[in-house]
Order: C-alpha cells, then sequence, then structure tokens
C-alpha cells in the first residue's frame, strides 16, 4: 500500500475527520410526511419520494431537472434554523446522491425491464404491449384479440393485420451527464440565496452513492439571510434524474491528500501523455491544477490530462489538488518523467 493509500486509510478508521452532523435537513430512514417535509416541481421538473433508490432505509427523493430553472423544490413545514452552524465556517451542507447510469438497478414495484411479447384474446387481431420499464418498445404481439393487453404489458403495440406489431421506440439524442446541481435557498424573510455544486467529489460512502459539501458561508447570499430555511430547490445543468439519500450539515476538516499518476515515465518527443490526479478531502468539491515544467505556473487543470512534451530532458510535474472554496490547505504532490530526444 502507498503513501497516499495508506494516508486515506489512517483518516477512515481515526474517526476525527468528520465530526457528527449537527443538523439532520433530511433522513432517508423516514419518509417525507414523518419529517414534515412537502415535496412539489419546478417548472417542468418533478419531485417525488421514491423507494426506487435507498441510500440508507427504503427511500430516497428523486428530481428529475431539464436545466437550472426546472426541478423539485422541498418546503419544511417546520424551517431549518442554520444560524449557529453558520458561525463555524467548517461547517457545510452535505448532500448524498446518485445519478443513474445504465449499469444501476433501479427497485421499487414495476421497475423491471419487460421482454416477453403480450397476447390478445377475443375476436380481430391483438396489440401486443410494451413490458414494464426502461424499454419503450414492447414484444410482438400473438393473439387474435381486439385491444388486447399483454399479461406484462403496459402499452399496446401496433396493429398491422391479424397479429399485433412490436410496439415502436423513439430513442431521444444523447445528453451530457449532469455535473453540477444548482440549489437555491429560501428564508423565513424571503430571502433567496443560492450554489452551484459541482459533482467533483471524492466521497464515496457506498456503491453508487457518492457525498459533496458546500460551506454554508460559501452559498451565494446566505450571509444576508436570517439562516432560517424554508425551502430548498434542486435542479441539474442536463436533462437528468438524480437522487438525494440524504442531507446534512457536518463539520468536515478533512485534510487533503492525494496523488498524481502517470501512464508512462519514460516518452519520445512528442508523444502524448496522460496524467490522472487522485484526491481525498471527505466530502470537498476539489480542483486540480497541473504545472508541467516547475514554474510556480498552472498549465492546465482537471482531474484528466494529456500532454505532450515539446522539448527533451527531464520534468518534474507537480500536482496541486485544492478545495475548491479554500477552506483547506493545498496539497501538492510531484512525479518526474524523462523525455528522450
Amino acid at each position: 500500500m502507498n503513501k497516499f493509500w495508506s494516508a486515506l486509510a489512517v483518516s477512515a478508521f481515526a474517526g476525527v475527520s468528520i465530526a457528527n452532523a449537527q443538523v439532520v435537513v433530511y433522513a432517508p430512514e423516514m419518509s417525507i410526511a414523518d419529517q414534515h417535509i412537502s415535496l412539489r416541481g419546478w417548472g417542468s421538473g418533478t419531485i417525488a419520494q421514491t423507494d426506487e433508490l435507498a441510500y440508507q432505509g427504503t427511500n430516497s427523493i428523486r428530481v428529475s431537472s431539464r436545466n437550472y430553472f426546472q426541478g423539485g423544490i422541498m418546503t419544511f413545514d417546520s424551517p431549518i434554523n442554520l444560524a449557529n452552524a453558520f458561525e463555524d465556517s467548517s461547517n457545510m451542507l452535505r448532500i448524498t446522491f446518485q445519478v443513474p447510469d445504465a449499469s444501476t438497478t433501479l427497485g421499487g414495484p414495476g421497475s423491471g425491464k419487460g421482454n416477453m411479447p403480450g397476447k390478445g384474446i377475443g375476436p380481430g387481431g391483438g396489440g401486443g404491449a410494451a413490458g414494464v420499464g426502461t424499454d419503450a418498445g414492447g414484444g410482438a404481439g400473438v393473439g387474435l384479440g381486439a385491444g388486447g393487453r399483454g399479461a406484462g404489458g403496459q402499452a399496446p403495440g401496433q396493429l398491422t393485420g391479424p397479429k399485433g406489431s412490436q410496439g415502436t421506440s423513439t430513442t431521444p439524442p444523447p445528453q451530457p451527464p449532469l455535473s453540477v446541481i444548482r440549489m437555491i435557498v429560501t428564508t423565513t424573510d424571503g430571502l433567496k440565496s443560492e450554489a452551484y455544486i459541482p459533482l467533483t467529489t471524492s466521497s464515496n460512502p457506498q456503491p453508487g452513492w457518492k457525498q459533496v459539501a458546500i460551506p454554508l458561508k460559501a452559498i451565494m447570499g446566505f450571509d444576508r439571510t436570517n439562516k432560517v430555511v424554508k425551502d430548498l430547490a434542486f435542479s441539474g445543468d442536463s436533462v437528468a434524474s438524480f437522487y438525494l439519500g440524504d442531507i446534512k450539515v457536518i463539520s468536515d476538516t478533512t485534510p487533503i491528500t492525494g496523488e498524481a499518476r502517470i501512464d508512462r515515465d519514460n516518452l519520445a518527443l512528442g508523444d502524448e501523455a496522460l496524467l490522472t490526479g487522485y484526491g481525498y478531502a471527505g466530502a470537498s468539491v476539489l480542483k486540480y491544477e497541473w504545472d508541467f515544467d516547475s514554474d510556480g505556473k498552472v498549465d492546465a487543470t482537471g482531474q484528466f490530462i494529456k500532454h505532450k512534451f515539446r522539448t527533451p530532458g527531464d520534468f518534474t510535474i507537480t500536482l496541486t489538488v485544492s478545495d475548491m472554496y479554500g477552506l483547506k490547505p493545498p496539497y501538492k504532490t510531484q512525479i518526474k518523467v524523462h523525455v528522450n530526444p
């Protein structure tokens, strides 16, 4: 185990990096009704409690967003006072979330993929039904019934003769992945504040789930409010659904550690090198900055970088991993590379 991963193990088991939650905003172990939380859509977005995915307990909150101005709103019947928590600059609002992809298995009733053909009954040709779940097109109808529905179906297939044909499906154009969550905070004094939270985090508490945190002091305009939260609105920068596993205020003082890697450390002149930065800092949002020639200037930013060296020689590459909000000291690490003439 190298120095970086050893440091992660020490911080994980020492139990001193992240303090216990000071304020619970949303707890998945309880229903939203028991927590006196109500949900409503914003624009053409939607929000709902669901059992499709769960970080803890059996439920989460699913937000479907089309852009920064359409999503969902959580309303707290008992507003949450964050005035005391705001005084400590280490206190952060931490969001546990999941953005499902093609490999994600959604639970809950009726969520499996349908792949069985529907069968019609009665006189005339019946249409086959589409399977339940993410498959838009169902199997072909094989019965003789008009208006027949498949036993596992949901929508009738198109009728083309004595037999129902396969249901049609339309594949939407690909959407860019969700990379930023927008959060709008409404306080009981009627003022609004907001934050754009990049989903760049090293905290993965469970497979599929991630945690990202923003300091309370980094929420734009929150300092002007009475800090008693009535509503939280969420949206995203792409057409996507994401799941909120829990929301808490925590004190996260986990120091930043990191490591830089290169796919090859012995290159021919003009070869393209792939560099990868790894960082860990609890739920803090991290940024990665690269200096390729030890001149103290930032030459590239990003966790994954491609770079060509234009001159031969030995180079020391410096990676600086920083807290995006500047509350934690940055971490620097170096790797060496040789470029042949």
